[in-house]
């Protein structure tokens, strides 16, 4: 009887972990589907993210393209509108130098005196026009004023000497 309840206690003892072995394995087999998930997952998010980063980097890439260009054509348009200011005002320098060889007395005098400082200015013009072309977008404003106030003080003096 002994011998019967001991055999009847190992064969349930075998079933018992046969069961525990085979949940064991499922529960083994659960995780590993889940961590595949889990990977899967993190893999497509990554794509996802890498996705939305390189199409900002697009769309900023595209925005200071533009504004690289507004700025270049900015430039241009005022380095044109000063090349314009310049032919002007070489000419009243011109004509003051004509009206110095056939003025008289101290008219003559005033213009003579003045030609050296018109030269001047003419050359600081010259100078300020000269760093339009290394200034950046942060420096314009302070490089177009200089340059602006150069024209306006050479544009003063001709006209006083006038």
């Amino acid at each position: 009887m002994i011998r019967i309840t001991t055999a009847t206690a190992c064969l349930a003892l075998s079933l018992a972990c046969s069961v525990a072995c085979t949940k064991a394995a499922d529960e083994q087999n659960k995780a590993d589907q889940a961590r595949t998930e889990a990977d899967n997952k993190v893999v497509e998010a990554n794509r996802e993210a890498t996705d939305k980063i390189n199409a900002a980097q697009s769309d900023a890439d595209k925005k200071v393209a533009e504004a690289q260009a507004s700025f270049l054509k900015l430039r241009e348009d005022f380095r044109h509108k000063v090349n314009q200011d310049l032919v002007s005002v070489d000419k009243s320098i011109a004509d003051l130098e004509a009206k110095a060889k056939t003025a008289k007395g101290k008219e003559k005098a005033n213009i003579e005196a003045a030609l050296p400082n018109i030269r001047n200015l003419r050359e600081s013009v010259t100078t300020e026009y000269r760093s339009l072309e290394l200034s950046s977008a942060v420096t314009w404003d302070d490089a177009k004023g200089r340059v602006d106030k150069a024209i306006d003080d050479l544009k003063k003096y001709i006209d006083k000497t006038d």
